[in-house]
């Protein structure tokens, strides 16, 4: 038997292995033995049926079980004597199994790309001030009377700005079947509103019935009814304005401060924290960013494809906690979207790669504490005990996973704190 080893890139490799004609015969007479106690041939009884008529009659399965053993065999002892780190398991490129000569494969798979990070103490970096403009305060408050809108009836016809609930039947051309919609919130001369339904409702009072035609564009959003036209009988039950709190210490009582002073120093002092915090994640990824340029490496090509795989998860769900129906993928150019996001897929697997080779050089360990204090966090920003998130993580073995996550954060804390940073 031997096996050689191949350099392919930084991170991929090639193992290849021959197997003797002699070697494999042996393997296969093994096999074939163990078949011999279990295999049921008629004449036979169990445990007598001789190996020739065993091997003639269970060929293919014998020869995919010896290569089976034979490459995991080797793989198992190729990653002990060779020291190998793969990050998957092996994809197989080339497999030659003939009769009467020798077998033959080759194993492709990654690891980590060899890295020793260097200059990554003391960068240079910018980093955007915290500072918070009064009319950013203006329209952070103005946000929250927006919030604590009140609707009210209206007497009189209904006009832009107004919210009409009606029920909407219709019928659209070539169709059989007619659309009956109930309490529908409907905002006059909204971007959000068909301007034909606009134009309709303006003027109308509660009670009214209006009947019209809406003519729908080809490249309407909904493809049931683009191109074509429908013919809507609309009912309007309510008209009401939406009316915003006067901005008085009243106001600033009900939501639970003395008055409208320490309700804009709250809003404040809010935003300087999210500010800030924006600000710091910012320069944090960009400092990352400015040490990777500095030594690029390539990345390994399974750890992007789990990064774009857990993406497109993510927007799955996403997707379907909307209500979008993800089974009806003909909106969706999943491909485009997966390309668009591969690098930023492999800039995230680039960051980590750093963030790990760092914590290594500067001898960064995680201890219980660290990770007690990072589930005090999941528990903050969810519903679900710090408990419960450790129940969750050792159920799914992912402890690891967390593990090395905090590490990344610790050297993510490391490069900042001893960077230079110029706040502008």
């Amino acid at each position: 038997m031997t096996v050689e080893i191949t350099q392919v890139n930084s991170c991929r490799k090639n193992l290849t292995g021959e197997i003797s004609v002699e070697d494999f015969e042996k393997e296969l007479e093994k096999i074939a033995r163990e078949y011999s106690r279990t295999a049921k041939v008629p004449g036979f009884r169990p445990g007598k049926v001789p190996n020739g008529i065993v091997r003639r009659r269970f060929e293919k399965e014998i020869q995919d079980e010896a290569s089976q053993r034979i490459m995991d065999r080797v793989w198992n002892d190729a990653i002990d004597a060779h020291n190998l780190k793969p990050l998957d398991r092996p994809e197989i490129k080339e497999f030659e199994n003939k009769p009467g000569s020798p077998f033959k494969f080759t194993f492709s798979f990654e690891e980590l790309p060899p890295l020793e990070v260097k200059d990554y103490k003391g960068v240079e970096i910018k980093q955007d001030s915290a500072e918070v403009k009064d009319e950013d305060v203006t329209q952070a408050v103005e946000h929250v009377r927006e919030q604590y809108a009140q609707f009210a009836p209206v007497e009189g016809e209904a006009k832009d700005g107004h919210y009409v609930l009606a029920d909407v039947d219709g019928l659209t051309e070539g169709e059989s079947v007619p659309i009956h919609d109930e309490d529908v919130t409907l905002i006059v001369g909204s971007s959000q509103t068909v301007a034909e339904f606009s134009d309709n409702l303006r003027g109308a009072k509660v009670n009214d019935t209006l009947n019209f035609e809406v003519s729908y564009p080809d490249d309407y959003q909904s493809k049931k009814i683009a191109g074509k036209k429908t013919a809507y009988t609309v009912l309007v039950k309510e008209i009401k304005e939406r009316q915003l709190p006067e901005l008085n210490d009243d106001f600033a009582k009900d939501i639970g401060v003395d008055n409208i002073e320490a309700l804009r120093e709250k809003i404040r002092e809010d935003l300087a924290t999210r500010t800030g915090e924006s600000a710091e994640k910012k320069a944090r990824e960009e400092l990352l960013d400015a040490i990777i340029e500095r030594q690029p490496i390539d990345v390994p090509e399974c750890m992007v494809n789990d990064e774009l795989n857990e993406y497109m998860r993510r927007l799955v769900n996403n997707l379907a906690y909307q209500g979008f129906d993800v089974k009806q993928t003909a909106g969706f150019d999943w491909k485009k979207i997966y390309g668009e996001q591969r690098p930023h897929a492999e800039q995230a697997v680039r960051r980590m790669i750093f963030l790990d080779a760092i914590a290594r050089q500067e001898n960064l360990e995680v201890s219980e504490e660290d990770i007690s204090a990072e589930l005090d966090k999941l528990a903050a920003q969810s519903r679900k005990s710090a408990e419960a998130w450790r129940a969750d993580f050792e159920k799914a073995n992912r402890m690891d996973e967390l593990k090395q996550s905090v590490l990344q954060g610790k050297a993510f804390d490391f490069i900042y704190r001893n960077a230079n940073i110029r706040v502008e």
